[in-house]
């Protein structure tokens, strides 16, 4: 194998540091959010400006914390159905994944403004201003309450941590012995860790979303946040491969046989986000009992309306007709187009989900919102490329190498 592949391809470029994309990203976090509190600070009252500044954070922070999960479930489910062929792109996941550690830190200033005793971004914070029963119900019983919130927060973190660790650590023990014992470890835990990472990940989506509007409720909203994700980590992944090349990196390793398979998962879930998208909305409408369309309400008022229609065509029908074709997935600008813009229409869709709670929507204040959702992807990039510095790019040794070097799509 390393006779016939240049061990340097597989290598970092060298001018590629992840220092100045960290400091960079965290300019812009700032920034975004300095210009937010000036913007909504005009004419309105300190706990607006604080209230839109914790919602932004926490949806730049969802943009990002999806990725890394979205590249985390990839692992899982490539061990667990023991596929070959993405065996030379696998790395660029688990160095994605393995960024989730650092990303905890960056939930600490929610948890900082939690336990300051601020009902912002969550209303059920404060006990005595709520009003409704049922969010009261769920103070009560102590579900919603900041000590177990955190606790949560850090048994989620922990588990995905865990399991990060665990699959990476043994890649990088393959990179040095080849033996074939650390993929059939990997493949016997592979099973279990999907259940543990579908529950987990549901309620994290429950406790850190959903309870923005605690009185509301949907046993698919997890659902939804994983296959955001998914969409999203899928667009990264083509975004860093074609930029790894474009470096020449990996030229002989990933194939436009592999960029195809990865358009095909992008596209496919662009579908599924819109099947449970229209699944939830479609069971609430025809419901319509008013504590259960209340989430909707907010988020088709006050401005927002416009971005929950144009999620429509943007998240769904004009990527769905741009990338259902096989030409364009094995088409290298034309895949990259679709891959920034799923990126994009994620960061639109975890504004959706948060922002509104924020207040009506201001075209102007939000310039600062996306400052900051460019800031944190710049600040994932930076962990990825933290964690990329200690390990070689394609898992050399792994025994399914060759079979993935060799894979070809059947031509239909």
């Amino acid at each position: 194998m390393t006779s016939k592949y240049d061990l340097e391809t597989i290598e970092l470029p060298a001018k590629w540091k992840p220092s100045p994309l960290f400091t960079g990203g965290l300019i812009l976090v700032v920034v975004g959010a300095l210009f937010g509190i000036f913007v909504k600070g005009q004419g309105s009252s300190a706990d607006s400006e604080l209230r839109f500044v914790a919602h932004s954070y926490l949806a730049n922070f969802m943009f990002i914390m999806t990725i890394a999960l979205g590249a985390l479930f990839f692992i899982l489910i490539q061990f667990v159905s023991r596929a070959g062929w993405s065996t030379s792109i696998r790395r660029i996941a688990e160095l994605i994944m393995s960024t989730i550690p650092f990303l905890a830190l960056l939930f600490l200033p929610i948890i900082a403004a939690l336990f300051a005793g601020k009902n912002i971004p969550y209303e059920w914070n404060v006990p005595e201003e709520v009003h409704s029963s049922v969010v009261k119900a769920k103070i009560d019983v102590g579900y919603l309450t900041k000590q177990w919130f955190f606790i949560r927060s850090i048994v989620y973190f922990g588990l995905w941590s865990l399991m990060a660790y665990f699959f990476f650590s043994h890649s990088r023990k393959q990179d040095a012995t080849g033996d074939v014992e650390h993929s059939l470890a990997r493949q016997k835990w592979s099973g279990p860790c999907i259940m543990i990472f579908a529950l987990s990940v549901s309620f994290a989506a429950f406790d850190w979303v959903m309870s923005i509007d605690a009185d509301w409720y949907s046993t698919i909203f997890g659902v939804y946040v994983f296959a955001a994700g998914m969409m999203a980590f899928f667009a990264t992944m083509i975004l860093i491969c074609m930029a790894l090349q474009n470096a020449g990196k990996l030229r002989s390793f990933v194939t436009v046989e592999h960029f195809h398979d990865m358009g095909k998962f992008m596209f496919g879930f662009i579908m599924f986000w819109s099947y449970i998208a229209f699944s939830q909305l479609l069971l609430y409408w025809y419901g319509n009992i008013p504590e259960e369309t209340y989430w909707f309400a907010v988020r088709l008022k006050d401005g927002w309306q416009f971005l929950a229609y144009a999620l429509i065509p943007l998240h769904f029908a004009i990527p769905f007709l741009g990338t259902i074709s096989r030409h364009v997935r094995r088409h290298r600008l034309g895949l990259t187009f679709w891959a920034v813009w799923a990126l994009v229409v994620h960061w639109l869709d975890m504004t959706f989900l948060v922002m509104p709670n924020a207040g009506p929507a201001n075209i102007v204040a939000l310039f600062g919102h996306f400052l900051g959702g460019v800031g944190m992807f710049a600040i994932l990039l930076s962990f990825f490329l933290v964690r990329a510095r200690s390990a070689p790019l394609v898992p050399m040794k792994d025994p399914r190498l060759p079979e993935a070097l060799t894979y070809a799509n059947p031509l239909l």
